[in-house]
């Protein structure tokens, strides 16, 4: 069963690309068959803890189409599965046969990458998320916000909608645990699920997608290759989390937030006229904070090889975000809010 998945590679070239921002077709397809590989492995762990018949009756059809195996690999109902029952005990194995046979969701819009995403409010992605899940809105008014935010995202953030549509597969609605604040998450072991609360609009929830997006991508790559010093005792304050990070947490923070910074940019500069002020905002807050971070973890010693090679590009794009002059107000405000 681990044929064709087992090893992978992300050379510099890859790294210095992610960097910049960029997920082609062929990388995104390294990052799913690292996915995959791992998921693998989990589940012959559980195999072996618990004897479990049904996963050896998964490889076997599987086996009998070859086709369908990377999709069903990959799923997020299976990972997340999978990583529950290694950490809480066996589970049940039921619950993951089922969820594999839900057919995939509605398009939320056609075009020459169409987004096709499943609205997942049963388990094994409920327990895994441990939020409650959200009866309003409904899987239409799902469908529509998405659709709307996907246009947006193709109309001005192409590289975002492109990986979006190849990565992201499911969205998990929850209720917010603080509200009337929203909620977004993703899950290392469940790729390619996103878990939200019903966002305030179409804008909100393009943005939530990017940032989200980062995520997923950055942790498929860590699969691959240590991104930072495993065990380093680096601690960074950042200004999106309370209490100092890690090294990791925080190379994952700024990449996110590299990206957010970047669509608050294009937002400010294109998007509608009423919305450029409070983009503008985002965009000079954002960029400083995310620029601080990055140049406490660049002289930490924390980066690995590997993760000097993303991190270059990645100061780059700061770099540039602020030398981008700002209305006077969202400067001002942004160094306020850092002070």
């Amino acid at each position: 069963m681990t044929g064709g998945y087992a090893r992978h590679t992300l050379s510099p070239a890859d790294l210095a690309g992610l960097g910049a921002g960029e997920v082609p077709p062929a990388l995104a397809d390294t990052l799913k068959r690292a996915i995959a590989s791992r998921n693998i492995a989990l589940l012959e762990s559980v195999r072996r803890q618990s004897g479990s018949a049904a996963i050896d009756d998964l490889w076997r059809r599987l086996g009998a189409h070859p086709g369908q195996a990377l999709d069903v690999l990959i799923s997020p109902q299976l990972g997340a599965w999978a990583d529950d029952a290694l950490r809480f005990g066996s589970g049940d194995t039921g619950v993951l046969l089922a969820a594999l046979e839900r057919e995939r969701g509605p398009v939320a819009l056609d075009g020459p990458r169409p987004l096709r995403l499943r609205f997942e409010t049963g388990e094994p992605l409920r327990g895994h998320f441990g939020l409650a899940v959200a009866e309003r809105p409904g899987p239409a008014d799902w469908t529509e916000l998405c659709r709307q935010a996907y246009r947006l995202l193709r109309a001005r953030h192409p590289r975002v909608a492109a990986a979006m549509a190849e990565l992201v597969t499911t969205v998990v609605p929850v209720v917010p645990p603080a509200p009337p604040e929203t909620f977004s998450a993703t899950s290392g072991a469940a790729f390619g699920a996103v878990a939200l609360s019903a966002p305030a609009d179409a804008a909100e929830l393009a943005a939530t997608f990017t940032h989200e997006l980062q995520h997923q991508v950055l942790g498929a790559a860590d699969e691959i290759v240590a991104l930072t010093v495993p065990g380093h005792p680096g601690r960074f304050a950042v200004h999106w989390r309370d209490g100092e990070r890690d090294a990791s947490a925080t190379l994952q923070g700024i990449f996110a937030h590299v990206a957010v910074v970047e669509f608050h940019r294009a937002e400010w500069l294109a998007g509608p006229l009423e919305e450029r002020p409070g983009h503008a905002a985002a965009f000079a807050l954002w960029r400083l904070a995310t620029g601080r971070a990055m140049e406490q973890l660049g002289r930490s010693g924390a980066l690995t090889p590997a993760g000097a090679a993303l991190a270059r590009p990645l100061e780059a794009r700061i770099r540039a975000a602020l030398a981008e002059p700002v209305p006077a107000p969202a400067a001002r405000a942004a160094e306020a809010a850092l002070a």
